[in-house]
Order: C-alpha cells, then structure tokens, then sequence
C-alpha cells in the first residue's frame, strides 16, 4: 500500500512540476517579447524624435537661408526690379516681373560740326516671364543733318528679347546675365539723305551681365549688329563694348530713388559697301562716356545724360560729333 500510495502521490506531483515550469517558460518569453517591442517602440520613437529634430534643424537653417536670398529693401533695392538703376545709352537689362508692361519714349541728339543725329523712339517692354522680356521699339529720325541734306522720318522698327539665363541673390548682392537678340524690320528709308534705314533687315545679338548691391552696382555688355545686304547695298557690320558703374545717392520713405551712373559706350563699325563698292568714308570705332542722372518711383522712370566721345576714328573723310544728350522716360503698369 505504501508502494502504491507513493506511486500515486508521485503522479500527482510530477504535472504539477511541469505546468509551472512551462509557465515560467512562457513568462520569460512574454516579458523579452514585451522588452524587446519596449526597445524597438523606444528607439523607433527617439529615431523618429532624431529626424524630426533634423528636419526642424534642416527647415531653420533652409528658413535662415531663404532670409539671406533677397537684399534688404533699401538703397538701390527700396524698389521692385523695374524701378531699379539700369544704364541708358547701354543696351539690355530690360528683365521685369511677369505681366508687368513699361511704356518709354527714349531720345538722342548727337551733334557735331554741320551734323546733327535726333531721334525719338518710343517703346513698350512687356514680362513674358520673370527671366524673359519683349520690347518693342518704333525709332523715328526727328531730324538729320549732313553738311546742306536733311531728312527725317520712320526709321527700322525692331523687336528684341531678353533672356535671363544666370540669376544669384544673396544678402549683399544681386548678380545676373542676360542673352540680348532682335532683328529689325525695314520700316526707314535709303533713299533719304541721310538714310534712316539699313534697307534691309538687320539681326542684333548680345549679352549682358551686371551686379547690384545696396549703394553701387555695375554692368558689362557686348553685342553685334549684323546686317544683310539689298540691291547690292550693305551697310557694315556694328560691334558693340559697353560698360558702366553707378551709385545710389538717395532713397526716400520707399517711395524714390535717385542715382547716378557713368557709361561708356564704344562701337566699332565695318565700312559701307554701296552697288558692291566699298565706301571709304564709311565706318570707324568711337567711344562715348557719358554720366547720367536716374530718378525713379513706383510707376515713374525718367534718366538724363550727357556724353562726350572718348575716342574717334573714323574712316575716310567724316565729319566727327561733338557730344551727345539723351533722355528716357518710362511708366510702369
């Protein structure tokens, strides 16, 4: 019996034994699971923590940065892009804000001895884009004079665009570059003496680059005039070298700038071929310098110059100038 009894007792204890080792078992697992998910859940949270900390990092510093893209708005800068110094007798840098549209009425006078050179030309600029203008111009020879010929009258329209290719701004600066082309529309005449017409149609390429800081600001430009010939006519080819610099004298409540610049403007020009022949008296490199006087609001331009030429060569037996006055006056829409 006691056998008996103890083999009993014995088969009772034994599943016991096995049920709270497996239970311990099953405690163990469940605890280095919940530990383990505690770990991951832990360190998805500080990761998740780390990179939304390094996107705020990275947002403040794109934050600080985009602040330092733009100039301050004052001196040369207390204006939008169109009311800003830019050269006058210079080509380009005719870039403005999309759908924005400047009318002008620019005029010369070139005067030397028995000579005189006036045109009026007015103009409409318009913002295809923010990096791409059109501008418009329809020249008019108020008067030109030659020795004892006069002659006066439409001149060759020209329509030329403006591309903005390299655009910097930073906290101090603005740089840009700029692709300059236009053709002209034989719109003047040959027959008038002087001629107000190249006679046919003439192609203009060029380039720009200038640079604007808060007081001063500079420009370089370079361009061709290549013409095309008509009924054994060709009048030569213009090569253009122009650069400038200038400084803000004062700017008033937001509302005015004023400025002045000082240009100068070289052109070199091939000799005429007239029914095949070259005229000797044609052509010539001459170079201006011109200081000028920038006034400008929000919707007014207006720029007064006076040039003296630096150099004269001309070819042949020409008659030479003796200084140059020039105006512009713009309104912004």
């Amino acid at each position: 019996m006691k056998g008996r009894q103890k083999i009993c007792v014995c088969k009772k204890k034994y599943p016991m034994f096995f049920a709270k080792k497996i239970i311990k078992r099953l405690n163990f697992i469940v605890f280095s699971i919940a530990f383990l998910l505690s770990a991951t859940i832990g360190n998805a949270n500080v990761n998740n923590d780390s990179e939304k900390g390094k996107e705020a990092e990275q947002k403040e510093k794109k934050g600080k940065k985009d602040k330092k893209e733009e100039p301050p708005k004052v001196g040369n800068f207390t204006l939008p892009t169109s009311q800003q110094p830019g050269p006058l007798v210079s080509f380009g840098e005719n870039i403005v804000d999309k759908n924005q549209t400047q009318l002008f009425l620019f005029a010369d006078d070139y005067r030397g001895v028995k000579k005189h050179t006036i045109d009026i030309i007015p103009a409409i600029l318009y913002g295809a884009a923010d990096d791409l203008s059109i501008f418009f111009n329809v020249p008019v020879a108020a008067s030109y004079k030659e020795n004892k010929s006069r002659s006066s009258g439409l001149e060759d329209m020209f329509l030329q665009l403006e591309y903005a290719f390299y655009t910097n701004k930073t906290s101090e600066l603005i740089d840009q570059a700029t692709l300059v082309m236009n053709m002209t529309f034989p719109t003047g005449s040959t027959k008038k003496q002087p001629p107000t017409s190249f006679g046919s149609s003439s192609f203009f390429l060029g380039a720009t680059f200038s640079r604007m800081y808060t007081d001063w600001f500079g420009f370089t430009s370079h361009g061709v005039v290549l013409t095309t010939s008509h009924d054994s006519t060709k009048f030569g080819n213009e090569f253009f070298y122009q650069a400038g610099f200038g400084r803000n004298i004062l700017s008033i409540d937001s509302e005015w700038i004023f400025a002045w610049m000082i240009e100068a403007d070289g052109q070199y020009t091939e000799k005429n071929k007239v029914k095949s022949i070259t005229d000797s008296h044609s052509g010539g490199n001459t170079m201006y310098v011109t200081p000028s006087l920038w006034v400008s609001s929000k919707k007014i331009i207006a720029q007064l110059g006076f040039g003296l030429p630096a150099t004269q060569h001309l070819f042949g037996n020409q008659k030479r100038n003796n200084y140059l006055l020039v105006a512009n006056f713009g309104r912004t829409f």
